[in-house]
């Protein structure tokens, strides 16, 4: 058992602290069986225990390279680019993967919805619970997150001539609040591409109606109405039993005729695996995809962005314009409990 105060020290949970450091884990779990054990001394205080200075000490040695390793993840401001930048972010918090199935107690017997939680939109479009379902939006949290983030690429100089998104409208949110934080609401808008779109796998009921430009624009989102997308839903019904290196090969496709056919810098937002399929082919172009994405996603949090840069006629990845979002889980209270 990890001591408490220890892993607040470190901001890690107990699961990731033990597999991240095991011989450390040991040294504790040695002393709090030393503690369980101990004797009062003559004065009636607890006996020192033996390794309290060596755990102190590896705290301070674990405390430095934590804080060392979080100053390698934030970027600074961005100097003057030498290529074209191209950055792909992932969409914010979701209400379903928050609040589970969400929609059962969110909408009255008229299917008019209910806010129940803090977390959860003041209001939504008027739309059918089940598509709602299929089509979840973001929570408070999540508008917050890509908000905040769209703030940081601004303090960091960035600069965006294009946003092409999902038509989820997880992903929409994501971009319309990233854009928020940058300034840009009025000027930039969004462009809806359906290629974008994840593994169509994940939808064994089918494509959702998404949101026309039209509802967007009315729920205050900057939808581009005059774009016609490389890809359309229609295309994607013909595709539902695409396979996974079929639904890679369609995001790196798109991606890449989304570069050839713009100038400046570009915003895809879509989801986790949009940060890998998007990229890969121009940085990494002799591996192949594989299933093992399907693990690596896991890994990619709400909000996490990458960026690649054009540099001598070839695209590297380089470090994000901004630190990633990070949150703790907070569980649900219920003021019953108390009652």
């Amino acid at each position: 058992m990890i001591a408490p105060t220890m892993i607040r020290q470190i901001g890690a949970s107990t699961q990731s602290f033990t597999v991240r450091f095991p011989k450390l884990t040991r040294l504790v779990a040695m002393q709090q069986q030393q503690n369980d054990k101990v004797v009062s001394s003559a004065s009636g205080g607890p006996i020192e225990p033996r390794n309290a200075k060596v755990i102190e000490t590896a705290l301070q040695r674990l405390n430095l390279r934590v804080l060392e390793n979080a100053d390698s993840g934030v970027a600074q401001p961005q100097t003057a680019q030498s290529g074209r930048r191209v950055y792909v972010a992932r969409h914010a918090e979701r209400v379903d993967f928050t609040f589970g199935s969400w929609v059962p107690y969110s909408f009255n017997d008229a299917g008019e919805y209910v806010r129940k939680d803090l977390n959860m939109p003041k209001s939504l479009p008027p739309r059918s619970p089940n598509i709602w379902q299929q089509d979840t939006p973001l929570t408070n949290l999540g508008c917050y997150q890509a908000r905040l983030t769209g703030e940081a690429m601004k303090e960091a100089g960035v600069r965006i001539d294009h946003v092409f998104c999902s038509p989820a409208f997880r992903c929409v949110q994501t971009a319309a609040s990233i854009i928020e934080g940058l300034g840009l609401r009025e000027s930039l808008p969004i462009r809806i591409e359906p290629g974008l779109l994840e593994w169509l796998t994940w939808y064994p009921a089918g494509i959702p109606t998404y949101l026309s430009n039209d509802e967007l624009t009315s729920a205050g989102i900057n939808a581009a109405k005059n774009y016609t997308p490389l890809t359309s839903v229609e295309d994607l019904k013909q595709s539902m039993k695409e396979s996974f290196e079929a639904f890679c090969s369609r995001n790196a496709e798109l991606s890449k005729q989304l570069i050839k056919a713009t100038e400046g810098n570009i915003l895809i937002v879509g989801h986790a695996a949009t940060l890998e399929t998007c990229t890969s082919a121009f940085v990494h172009p002799d591996i192949p995809l594989t299933r093992d994405l399907l693990k690596r996603i896991l890994k990619f949090s709400y909000c996490s962005i990458v960026m690649m840069e054009s540099v001598d006629g070839s695209w590297k990845m380089t470090r994000p314009p901004c630190a990633p979002f990070t949150n703790s889980k907070n569980d649900r209270f219920d003021w019953k409990d108390l009652s």
